[in-house]
C-alpha cells in the first residue's frame, strides 16, 4: 500500500535524523544547558583595627519607676566612663532595651510578681588596644553585662572586592581545567554564588567579662576573611 510506504519512510527519515542527533551529542543541545561549574576561593589574613563590644547594664527594683531609674543614673555613669576611656560619642549605639516584669515560680501554684527588671546595652566601636580598658572602666563604673567582642578591619569592602576577585579568577582557572584536551572555550557566566567566612566573636562567659579588679587581657590575634565562589559558565 501507498501508505504504508509512506510510513516507512517517515520512520527511516526519524531513526536517521535521531541517530545523528545523537551522533553530534552536546553541540545539539540548548545553549543555556551547555556549561561547565567550577568553585574558586580566596582567602586573607588580617591583623584587625576595629574591636566591636557589646555591654551594658541590668538592673531590678520593687517597682517598674525605680528599676528604670536605677539603670539611668548608672547607664549615664557607664556612657561617661567609656567616652573617658577613648571610645567617640559616634561610635556608641544602644543595640537592646528591655523591661520585664519578674516572677516567682517557686510556690508551685500561680506566678508571683516580685519586681520589674531594666537591661540597656550598647554597641560601642573602639581601637584594639583599648578594649581591656573599657571593659575595665565599664566594669567600675556599674556595667554588668559583657555578651560579646568580635574584631574587624576598617577597609573591609576594599579587602572583599580584591578576594571576590582573587577567587572568580580562581573559578576560572579551574573551569579551562577541566576544558584542557577539548575544542570547547569560556562564555558566559550563567550564574554565581559566594560564601563569605569572616572574623570570629569572642562570647563572654557566665560571668561576663568585667572584673573590676584589673585590665581584662584581650588578645586580637591575626583574623582571616575568605570567600568561595561558585560560578556556571557556558560552553562555547
Amino acid at each position: 500500500m501507498k501508505h504504508e510506504g509512506l510510513i516507512v519512510g517517515l520512520l527511516v527519515v526519524t531513526v536517521v535524523c535521531s541517530t545523528a542527533a545523537l551522533a553530534l551529542g552536546i553541540a545539539r543541545l540548548p545553549r543555556a544547558s551547555r556549561v561547565v561549574a567550577a568553585t574558586g576561593t580566596a582567602q586573607k589574613s588580617f591583623v584587625p583595627d576595629i574591636a566591636q563590644l557589646d555591654l551594658g547594664v541590668q538592673t531590678d527594683a520593687p517597682t517598674v519607676q525605680k528599676a528604670q531609674q536605677d539603670n539611668l543614673a548608672t547607664m549615664n555613669g557607664v556612657l561617661a566612663t567609656l567616652k573617658a576611656a577613648g571610645a567617640k560619642s559616634e561610635d556608641i549605639q544602644t543595640s537592646s532595651f528591655y523591661i520585664n516584669q519578674n516572677f516567682d515560680y517557686s510556690s508551685g501554684k500561680s506566678a508571683k510578681p516580685t519586681g520589674w527588671h531594666v537591661s540597656n546595652t550598647v554597641t560601642v566601636r573602639v581601637k584594639p588596644d583599648l578594649v581591656s580598658a573599657v571593659i575595665d572602666a565599664a566594669s567600675k563604673a556599674g556595667a554588668n553585662i559583657f555578651n560579646s567582642i568580635s574584631f574587624d578591619i576598617s577597609n573591609r569592602e576594599e579587602l572583599k572586592a580584591g578576594l571576590m576577585k582573587d577567587a572568580m579568577a580562581n573559578a576560572r582557572a579551574k573551569a579551562l581545567g577541566t576544558l584542557a584536551g577539548t575544542t570547547h572555550s569560556l562564555g558566559d557566566i550563567v550564574s554565581i554564588a559566594a560564601d563569605w567566612s569572616g572574623p570570629s566573636v569572642v562570647y563572654a562567659g557566665p560571668q561576663g567579662m568585667g572584673g573590676g579588679t584589673g585590665f581584662v587581657p584581650v588578645e586580637t590575634g591575626t583574623n582571616v576573611l575568605s570567600v568561595s565562589v561558585s560560578i556556571s559558565f557556558e560552553l562555547d
